[in-house]
């Protein structure tokens, strides 16, 4: 079996895996972007209060967080593709399990631990390492197509889901879920999904966690994990918009709305800064992205009227979102090269799961005690805009020597 994907693997072009490798990343999408769905309906039949029935998620994000550095090693060790696929397998359980659960415990333990585990397997992090390993150049771009994954998908899925939910159960629906992932993600993946090849014998030896800590001492990556944070605490936004856009004085509608523009700016701004990265930098372009989102929210913490100026801030917010996870995802890959970004992209993610799943508590503390998003508005703004010039100051970081990644770059 290994010797026939090796070969498919050959008989498929770079730009056939990035496409291959978009549409899986679109499906496993689902496991984050369509809970919101499920939980109403779980709420009724539970009875269950809405900050219990949120827990599932809550276990989820943590899972994440673990799956992406555990993956993220094993994919430095054993390539990305054996992990995607299991990543696949292991989040179609988890939903099969969520279809069958009948307690909030059961959907804890299936959607919450098997799924939140699996996204760090088969979501942005493991795609983006797979896929710069193909491009040299381009590489900002490339990434780029893949951070277009998330937004994609509540696009193209979440409709459906909606429709089985409330025609057939939201058992059934995570049961439909199951089966996509089972008989269509996976075989996708499974053709798709295909490191380069290496000569026989060059991969080297397991390496041991210990090798990433010289890059934890390096100054230039501290501040990368720093932005990296401040863009997790960001994701509140994306959150609590529908909750936002109504505290500026307009319906759900225009919330729903809202989410529909944060959606087609974060496919845009993601292929952009993508693009740009390619030519102007990655550390400039990334600063950039933090710039422009710290712009976009000191805006929003202003008051509107009119709805389409409204959408224009949300775009410059919240679109460019994912523009920065695309260019900061090549950044690390870049620094620390192809034997040990599965590790250190898993590390940054753990603390971008921190700080987004702080924003969002931090967001609802400070609404409860004052009505108002707006201060905090101004707080994210100032530390976004600061992410931006410390990246200005770190322009030069990819020519600093940071310990061991020479090896890491000629592995």
């Amino acid at each position: 079996m290994r010797a026939a994907g090796i070969v498919i693997g050959m008989k498929l072009s770079r730009y056939s895996i990035l496409f291959l490798c978009t549409a899986v990343a679109t499906m496993t999408s689902i496991g984050m972007s369509t809970f919101s769905l499920f939980l109403p309906p779980i709420e009724k039949e539970f009875g269950l209060t809405r900050s219990l029935v949120t827990l599932p998620y809550m276990v989820a994000m943590l899972g994440w967080a673990v799956g992406a550095l555990t993956f993220g090693k094993l994919a430095d060790d054993r390539g990305s593709r054996p992990v995607i696929l299991i990543g696949i397998a292991l989040m179609g359980a988890g939903f099969a399990g969520m279809g069958l659960s009948q307690n909030l415990l059961q959907i804890s333990l299936t959607y919450g631990i098997c799924v939140g585990l699996a996204m760090g397997a088969c979501s942005l992090v493991i795609m983006s390492l797979l896929v710069s390993k193909h491009f040299a150049d381009n590489r900002g771009l490339a990434v780029a197509v893949i951070q277009t994954a998330p937004p994609m998908s509540p696009l193209l899925f979440a409709p459906v889901i909606y429709f089985l939910i409330y025609s057939y159960g939201w058992r059934s629906a995570a049961l439909v879920v199951s089966g996509l992932l089972f008989l269509v993600a996976w075989p996708l993946a499974w053709f798709g999904a295909h490191d380069p090849q290496i000569a026989p014998g060059a991969r080297n030896e397991r390496i041991p966690w210990s090798a990433g800590l010289p890059y934890l001492r390096n100054r230039s990556m501290l501040v990368l994990f720093a932005v990296r944070f401040s863009c997790g605490v960001a994701f509140f936004q994306i959150a609590h918009l529908v909750a936002l856009t109504m505290s500026k004085g307009f319906d759900a509608a225009t919330g729903a709305k809202a989410v529909s523009v944060f959606g087609a700016g974060a496919v845009v701004s993601a292929l952009l800064f993508g693009w740009l990265s390619d030519r102007y930098g990655r550390p400039r372009i990334l600063g950039l992205s933090y710039l422009t989102r710290g712009v976009g929210t000191l805006l929003m913490a202003l008051d509107f009227t009119n709805p389409y100026i409204y959408y224009a801030v949300v775009a410059l917010a919240i679109g460019p979102t994912f523009g920065t996870v695309a260019v900061g995802n090549v950044y690390f890959y870049e620094l620390v090269g192809p034997r040990r970004a599965g590790m250190i992209l898993g590390m940054s993610f753990i603390v971008h799961q921190i700080g987004s799943a702080a924003g969002p508590m931090v967001a609802s503390l400070v609404y409860d005690r004052t009505g108002s998003y707006d201060g905090f508005l101004v707080v994210m703004s100032l530390v976004l805009l600061a992410s931006g010039l410390a990246l200005f100051f770190e322009r030069n970081t990819d020519a600093v020597a940071i310990p061991a990644a020479s090896a890491a770059r000629s592995s």
